[in-house]
Formats: C-alpha cells, structure tokens, sequence
C-alpha cells in the first residue's frame, strides 16, 4: 500500500506526485513513531501552534456552554434546535472543504509549503503525536471566532446557530483524536477509523470527512475498502497507525 512521500519541515517541505488519477506515485517507508519535533525551532512557539487536547476542551467546553445557555434563554424553542442543527452541518461542511481546500493545499516550495506542513503535514508524517492530532488555534480560534461575529456583531444569524458550529468543532476534534489513539470496540466506530486511516496510508487525496465522511460520498471523494485478496484496511489500519 503506497502513501505519499512527504520530507520534515527541517528537510524542506512536502514534495508529492500525483498521477492522473489522483494516487501518489511515490512511496514512504515507515510513519514515524512517537512525538514530532518543533517544526518552528521555537519549543514556545510550537507549543502555541500545536496544543495538547486538553487545552482545546478548556478553550471551547465553556464557549460551546456559554452561547447554548444564551441562546435557551433567549427562547425559541424548535427554531431554537433548528439553527443549532443548522449551525452543527454547517461545521461539517467546514471541516470537509477546510481539509480538502485548506490543509490539503501543498504549495512546491516557500512560506506556503512550510505552512501547510506546520498546519497539517507534520500530522501526516507523525499521526500518533496527539498534539499534532487537534486542529491549531492558528485555524480553530479563526473559524470559531468568524462565526459568532457573523451570529451577534453582523446580527445574521442567531446565536443558537454558533453554539451548534462550536459544539460540532469540539466533537470533531475529539473524535479525530479518538480516531488515532483509541481502540474502538463497536462496528461503526472501528469502520470509520478504518476510512480514516486509507486516507493517511492509501489516498490523501480522498476520505477528507472524518466526522463526516458522507460528504465525500457526496461530492465524489470517498476511498472504498479494497477488494478482498488485498491487504485488508483494517489491518492496515492496526498495523501502521496503531
């Protein structure tokens, strides 16, 4: 099974091929075990970038509480619900394209090519580092932020709308964390971490839903398990990001 070729931030940034169909034509060897080092030269500063998991529970726990609380005094009932729903597909369509568009874009070379490996190509070459598993503030606070300024300085939006966004981005993050260092007993849970890993170790071009890989169903980007006689993904998935 062939992944993408991807080198350290202090090596140079990420170089991949891509054939015609979207699949890597280059190979790596083994993921890289344990922590990654600091991808800025600065222990602060890379602390500040990639959080421990904790640190993102205590930034939006009490931001996702705080806003639900608001918005149920401020009544509504099933609109209430309505845009909290609508706020939670609205994050899932946020971290869809944000993967695909944002942390999947790899420029050649430069400020961008280092970027993109700060931001998510150092969690390609080191998926069991759990402080390169949660979204940096660097992107979360952003989003985050833009979205209760759309819901209560612009006054498009109601409240309950961003307390569902924010609470669909914590899910995200934890669930994401889970992903890659949990060890899922139930069918649902173990297939979706399954899907999760071909993205890391068949096609980072595909699979880009993680908590909701139905929108790669919908727009043509899903990475179906292989046939059998192949090597199974989930072994694949126990075997490389275990």
């Amino acid at each position: 099974m062939t992944t993408p070729t991807r080198r350290s931030f202090t090596n140079g940034p990420r170089r991949s091929k891509r054939s015609t169909t979207g699949q890597s034509s280059a190979a790596k060897g083994a993921v890289r075990r344990g922590n990654a080092p600091s991808v800025t030269g600065s222990a602060l500063l890379d602390r500040l970038i990639h959080v421990h998991p904790v640190t993102t529970s205590v930034l939006f726990t009490p931001v996702a509480a705080a806003a639900t609380a608001l918005a149920v005094t401020s009544g509504g009932g099933w609109s209430l619900a309505g845009w909290g729903l609508a706020g939670y597909a609205a994050w899932t369509l946020s971290e869809y394209w944000g993967h695909r568009i944002i942390l999947h874009y790899e420029p050649e070379r430069g400020f961008g090519a280092k970027l993109h490996y700060i931001l998510h190509g150092v969690h390609h070459d080191y998926p069991q580092d759990a402080r390169r598993s949660i979204l940096s503030p660097l992107l979360s606070i952003p989003m985050v932020g833009g979205t209760f300024y759309l819901s209560s300085v612009l006054g498009g939006l109601p409240l309950a709308f961003g307390a569902g966004y924010t609470v669909g981005y914590l899910a995200y993050d934890l669930f994401h964390l889970y992903l890659h260092h949990g060890k899922p007993r139930n069918r649902l849970l173990r297939t979706l971490r399954e899907y999760h890993m071909r993205h890391h170790f068949r096609d980072d071009t595909r699979g880009f839903g993680i908590s909701a890989p139905y929108w790669d169903e919908l727009f043509g980007t899903s990475i179906a398990r292989l046939p059998r006689g192949g090597q199974s993904d989930r072994a694949a998935a126990s075997g490389r990001a275990a």
